[in-house]
């Protein structure tokens, strides 16, 4: 087989706004399990909105966007749902960023021959596939974004605002939350940002520029994370997944 007989059906993101949930989830509450729990943590979000100074913290983590639930982050984006996001750098660069530039997840299987996959330069996220060559084009990319900064120490947040910008002046990724973020001046916080592809791009940027070049400051983004907090009587978080956003 060769690489396109893997890389042929694209993950598709739900859009939620297609779906009225809203009567199954208050159903939920009357049910048992981790369904009761989801219509109780749904009255609680709605609670947050309701509240007029509460600041909503969005934590991500784990393959959400790989597995098609982009657009569902985007519209909360859009629609000022959230105020600021802490997520993993997978989620923010492996995921979305790397869709905002034209590339793709794919459909795929975890019953398959690895050694197979990576002879073809394919990355497997458990049932998803995607081009490795494809992948070191975003490396490449977050390293040019670096290259074009002031070198100087910044927080994640920072860097992902000039991520937006890039994507905004190359008229690529509309519909990616690193854009949208930038849009709707959304802050993003990635705490472990080195932790993911944009690892490679920021390593790369340093290896040539060892006397002038940025850093990414995590205490930086503690700082401005603080900040966020106080500058609201009240705060709520809406948490997907753990590691460490949480």
């Amino acid at each position: 087989m060769n690489k396109s007989d893997f890389l042929k059906d694209t993950v598709e993101h739900i859009d939620i706004k297609k779906y009225n949930v809203v009567e199954m989830v208050e159903a939920m509450g009357k049910t048992a399990f981790q369904a009761r729990n989801l219509s109780r943590a749904a009255k609680i979000y709605d609670q947050m909105l309701r509240e007029e100074d509460c600041v909503i913290f969005l934590c991500l983590a784990g393959s959400l966007f790989s597995a098609g639930l982009k657009q569902v982050v985007v519209d909360l984006v859009k629609n000022r749902m959230v105020d600021a996001i802490v997520s993993t750098g997978a989620v923010i660069v492996d995921q979305d960023f790397f869709e905002a530039l034209g590339f793709k997840h794919y459909l795929g299987t975890p019953f398959v021959d690895d050694n197979e996959l990576r002879d073809l330069h394919i990355d497997r996220i458990y049932d998803t596939f995607i081009d490795e060559d494809e992948l070191r084009v975003c490396d490449h990319t977050v390293g040019e974004i670096a290259d074009s900064l002031e070198p100087r120490p910044y927080s994640s947040r920072e860097f992902i605002h000039e991520m937006g910008r890039y994507l905004k002046n190359k008229k690529q990724g509309e519909n990616s939350v690193v854009r949208s973020a930038f849009e709707n001046e959304v802050p993003i916080f990635c705490p472990a940002f080195s932790d993911s592809s944009a690892g490679f791009g920021l390593v790369y940027h340093q290896y040539h520029r060892p006397e002038k070049h940025l850093s990414i400051d995590s205490a930086k983004d503690f700082l401005e994370l603080t900040k966020c907090k106080l500058h609201a009587a009240e705060s709520g978080l809406l948490m997907i997944g753990g590691g460490v956003p949480k």
